[in-house]
C-alpha cells in the first residue's frame, strides 16, 4: 500500500489537464511496482518470492484497477469487498480515530507509516465520483455529509469492478473475489447456518495468492495467518462499535446503492465471488446479476442466452482450450502468450516486460 498509488491516482484523476500520456502512465505504474517489488524481496530476503500490492483503497480503485489489469494482466489479482454499510461503519471509525484529515506527527514519523497511505483518506473521499448516474445524487443528499461521501467512494469502486468483469473477455480480468463478510464470520452472508468458515475462506485467498492450490501450506504460515486475521478481526469490531448504523439509516444507505441498479444490496454478493470451499472456483457455477427488483435469476437466464448466442460458442470448439477456471490465472494463460508468472518462479513480474 505505498503512498505513490494514491499520488498517482490524483494525476489520473486530472489526466485531461495534465500532460502525461496513457502509455506513460502504463510505464510509470510498472517500473514503480518493480522497484517497489525488489525493495520488499531485498529487506525480507530471497525466501519470499511473492509480493502482494494492496491498493490505496476503495476511493483510489476506479484509477488503478484498469491501469493495474492493463499493465500486469498475467499476474494473479484479488479483489475483497466489503458491505456498503460496514464500509460506512469502518470509514466513520477512521474519521473519528484521525479527523477529517490525517498527517503523520514528527515523534511517530515511522518509515512504514509515512510511506503508506492513510486509510482515513484513501476509503472516505471519492477520487472519481459517479458522475453518469443522475439518481444518486437525489439520494446522497438526504445522507450526513461523511457518510454520503463514504458510500460515493464505495460504489464508485465496486462499478469499476462491474465494468470490467462485463469486459473480461476482452481484458482477461479474472479476479478472486472475496467478500470481507467471510472473513470476518459474519453470520447470514451466504454461509447457511452461520458456521464460522472464515479459517476456510482465508486458506482459498493464500492459495490463490501463493499458487499452492495443488500443494499445502505450511503449518506455520496457516497458524500466522489466523493470529492475525483474528487480531485484526477484533480491532475491527471494537473500532466500529459505537458506529453501527441503526435501520432507519441502512435503508437510506441502500437506497443510495439501489440507484445504480446493477448493486446488489443487502447481504448480496458481486457477480463471481468465490464461496469459502475446498474445491473453490473463480467462476460461479451460476452468474448473480439480477437486481432486487426482480425474481432471483430471471436475468441470468437471458443474459446467458444472449451471450452464447453473441459468441456463437459449440462445445465443439472448445477443445484443449478449455479453460479450467479453479486454477489461478488459467483464464491469462490462456490468451497464448508465455508470459504468465505461475508463482514458482524467482520473479513475480516478467523481466522481459521490464526493459522495454
Amino acid at each position: 500500500n505505498p503512498c505513490w498509488m494514491t499520488a498517482l491516482s490524483l494525476l489520473l484523476s486530472k489526466k485531461h489537464t495534465c500532460s502525461i500520456t496513457p502509455e506513460q502512465f502504463e510505464r510509470i505504474a510498472f517500473s514503480l511496482c518493480r522497484l517497489e517489488a525488489h525493495r520488499v524481496r531485498s529487506s525480507i530476503g530471497k525466501t519470499s518470492r511473492t509480493v502482494v500490492f494492496t491498493l490505496p483503497g476503495q476511493a483510489c480503485t476506479p484509477l488503478l484497477l484498469p491501469l493495474v489489469q492493463k499493465v500486469f494482466v498475467h499476474e494473479r489479482h484479488v479483489f475483497v469487498y466489503d458491505g456498503c454499510c460496514h464500509s460506512v461503519e469502518m470509514g466513520l471509525a477512521l474519521r473519528k480515530k484521525y479527523g477529517s484529515s490525517y498527517r503523520q506527527k514528527p515523534e511517530k514519523e515511522e518509515w512504514e507509516c509515512v510511506s503508506a497511505t492513510p486509510q482515513v483518506i484513501s476509503a472516505t473521499f471519492p477520487m472519481a465520483p459517479l458522475k453518469h448516474n443522475k439518481e444518486l445524487t437525489e439520494t446522497l443528499s438526504k445522507l450526513k455529509g461523511d457518510q454520503a461521501s463514504i458510500v460515493e467512494a464505495w460504489m464508485a469502486s465496486v462499478d469499476t469492478f462491474l465494468d470490467m468483469k462485463a469486459k473480461e473477455k476482452k481484458n482477461f480480468y479474472t479476479p478472486f473475489v472475496c467478500r470481507m463478510g467471510f472473513l470476518m464470520a459474519r453470520s447470514g452472508i451466504g454461509n447457511g447456518d452461520g458456521t464460522d468458515k472464515s479459517g476456510l475462506a482465508l486458506k482459498n485467498v493464500l492459495q490463490y495468492i501463493t499458487g499452492s492450490r495443488s500443494r499445502a501450506l505450511s503449518e506455520e504460515v496457516i497458524n500466522k495467518a489466523l493470529k492475525s486475521l483474528k487480531e485484526n478481526r477484533i480491532k475491527s469490531e471494537e473500532a466500529v462499535k459505537e458506529f453501527k448504523l441503526d435501520n432507519p439509516g441502512k435503508i437510506l444507505i441502500e437506497k443510495c446503492v439501489f440507484a445504480h441498479k446493477g448493486i446488489l444490496i443487502g447481504e448480496k454478493t458481486l457477480i463471481d465471488t468465490v464461496q469459502p470451499k475446498d474445491d473453490w472456483s473463480l467462476k460461479a457455477a451460476k452468474k448473480l446479476k439480477s437486481c432486487l427488483c426482480c425474481a432471483p435469476g430471471e436475468e441470468d437466464e437471458e443474459d446467458e442466452d444472449e451471450e452464447n448466442e453473441a459468441g456463437g460458442e459449440k462445445d465443439g470448439d472448445k477443445g484443449k482450450d478449455e479453460v479450467d477456471m479453479s486454477v489461478p490465472g488459467a483464464f491469462a494463460s490462456n490468451t497464448g502468450r508465455s508470459k504468465y508468472v505461475d508463482g514458482k518462479a524467482a520473479f513475480a513480474f516478467d523481466p522481459a516486460q521490464f526493459s522495454k
